[in-house]
């Protein structure tokens, strides 16, 4: 029996059954046993299969799949390079706890150091990153104890992956060498059977590790939840005000705006997840008179701020928020928004990321599916408006990086074919994934699927920035600043776009609602460029600034909360 088929069918097979739906497969040689092998479970319907050119492209469709869906999602590339391409992607899943399964073709293990041909050590490429490594067995004959010795190799890294050996979920690597790549001899070869009724070979029955103790909050104290990626608030009081990113779901309770916490001195500070966006949360927990706690779902918490004070489990929230503390917090976060609004609401402001962002939050229908790219997009989203109720908000968060997100933000719009999925990118975010957008004629296209390309020909994130201050940005270092920072571009969007058969349109900001809504009937994926400034951004937030603050000193807006000692000035 040919073992390089076999032992890629109970890979396959195994996977399956440990619940993998979505594999992302890249072409390759040494990989082809595992390629055939898929292509015919996705005939049979048992599995949803995407071929991808780009590994690194490919990885981050899987990260967008399993970001979406929260189940493992499989990557399967052939040797050599094409693992280091893996990184990027497995760097944030790392990060961010998402499951991700790579499956790796190798060359077989006698001819490392040889010098062969795409033979390199795989194990030493992403060991830092990775929750688990597996080098699956391989040998040119099947054995007796084969089928066993794979499928509880599969079982381990697939129950690291999701979370439930200890630890918290992420990505795992399959090493599987293969004596050979080439195809089977027939359409489907017989291979040693796994357990009954498709269950796993071993069934995982834990969970993970078990977290601190519990710790109690008195909410007669003044309480405020801080909320990152990966925030879990189902434990949390509705009542209780919450200052969440976006993409932290919190449905029913009211959404602070980021800047009340510059106005407020509460008692007490309860961190969910990982708050990365705003750099006012830090001077908050520093602050000595505020007791900061992290709350820890259990596993291998990564949030260590340098002022967290406790560690502790999901807290148990005693009494209730007095009516004072709630109206103030309430006051306040109106008049930070009623600013905001006012801002955009000038012509000339308009035409900025914070007002394409504006303009798309209007735009969202509840059960819609947002991806932010990273650097302004997100921080726009969080500035300028609210998010609609019923709309799910997803972000590369972990380490925040721009790679990757073209490709991600198909891969949940492929988990996702009965949403809508609306994706908000930068200029030099989508440039960089551009390549993302190229899929082979055989392979399923995203037709529910609008990127919204806000471009300010380079990088705005700079712009408000300590980077962007007047003195590193005029003489002498002006050319500096825009050469290093501003990163001036000239990409021709709609001809990228068009290299890729995607369908693009130029639009203004007023004219961005009406062209979403007229996307979501036309169908296909699409391309939606929206030209803005960067150059004045830095002073659109000062505007905004110095507005609540007028508003706060003439006490016409926050009555009663100076007095109260409740407003840091």
């Amino acid at each position: 029996m040919p073992a390089p088929s076999v032992v890629a069918a109970i890979v396959v097979d195994e996977l399956i059954r440990c619940g993998v739906e979505w594999f992302i497969y890249c072409p390759g040689s040494r990989n082809g046993p595992l390629g055939f092998e898929l292509t015919r479970r996705a005939a049979t319907g048992e599995i949803r299969l995407q071929v991808r050119l780009d590994e690194r492209s490919a990885a981050f469709v899987a990260l967008g799949i399993a970001k979406s869906t929260g189940r493992p999602a499989a990557v399967v590339t052939t040797s050599g390079t094409a693992v280091s391409n893996l990184l990027p992607a497995v760097t944030e899943a790392n990060y961010a706890g998402v499951p991700l399964v790579l499956v790796t073709a190798n060359r077989p293990p006698e001819v490392l150091g040889t010098g062969a041909s795409q033979t390199v050590e795989q194990g030493a490429l992403l060991g830092s990153q990775l929750r688990h490594m597996q080098r699956v067995w391989s040998g040119d004959t099947v054995r007796s104890d084969t089928n066993g010795i794979v499928r509880a190799q599969i079982c381990r890294a697939a129950g690291r992956a999701a979370g439930r050996l200890g630890g918290r979920p992420g990505p795992v690597q399959l090493d599987v060498p293969l004596a050979s790549g080439l195809p089977p001899a027939a359409d489907r070869l017989p291979f040693p059977a796994g357990r009954a009724a498709g269950a796993p070979w071993i069934r995982l029955t834990g969970g993970p590790a078990a977290p601190p103790a519990a710790w109690e909050i008195d909410l007669a104290l003044s309480t405020l939840v801080i909320a990152g990626d990966g925030a879990d608030l189902s434990g949390v009081p509705p009542e209780v005000p919450c200052m969440a990113e976006p993409t932290v779901e919190v449905g029913a309770r009211p959404r602070l705006h980021p800047w009340v916490l510059d106005y407020v001195r509460p008692h007490q500070v309860v961190v969910y997840g990982r708050p990365t966006l705003h750099r006012n949360v830090g001077k908050l927990l520093a602050r000595p008179d505020v007791t900061t706690v992290l709350a820890d779902t259990g596993g291998d918490w990564i949030y260590a701020a340098p002022d967290i004070e406790i560690l502790a489990a999901q807290p148990i929230y005693r009494g209730r928020p007095s009516a004072s503390w709630a109206d103030e917090l309430r006051i306040l976060d109106a008049a930070v928004r009623r600013q905001w609004a006012a801002v955009l609401a000038e012509p000339e402001h308009r035409a900025t990321g914070l007002g394409v962002a504006d303009t798309l939050l209007g735009s969202l229908r509840p059960g819609d599916l947002l991806w932010l790219g990273a650097s302004n997009p997100i921080r726009d989203v969080s500035l300028t408006g609210v998010l609609p109720t019923g709309v799910q908000v997803l972000s590369n968060r972990g380490v925040a990086g721009i790679d990757g997100n073209v490709s991600a933000a198909i891969g949940a719009a492929l988990a996702a074919p009965d949403r809508t999925v609306i994706a908000l990118l930068g200029d030099l975010t989508f440039a960089y994934d551009a390549s993302g957008l190229q899929s082979g004629r055989l392979e399923h296209r995203p037709d529910n699927l609008i990127i919204v390309v806000s471009n300010d020909s380079g990088g705005g994130i700079f712009e408000l920035l300590e980077q962007g201050h007047p003195r590193y940005k005029d003489a002498p270092y002006g050319d500096t600043f825009e050469r290093i920072y501003g990163t001036p571009q000239d990409v021709d969007i709609a001809q990228l776009c068009g290299a890729y058969g995607v369908t693009h349109r130029t639009v203004d900001v007023t004219g961005l609602g009406a062209a979403v809504t007229a996307r979501r009937t036309s169908g296909g994926m699409a391309v939606l460029e929206v030209p803005v400034a960067r150059n004045g951004l830095r002073d659109l937030h000062g505007t905004a600034r110095r507005g609540v603050d007028d508003a706060l000193d003439s006490g016409a807006a926050v009555t009663g909360l100076v007095s109260a000692g409740q407003v840091a000035r």
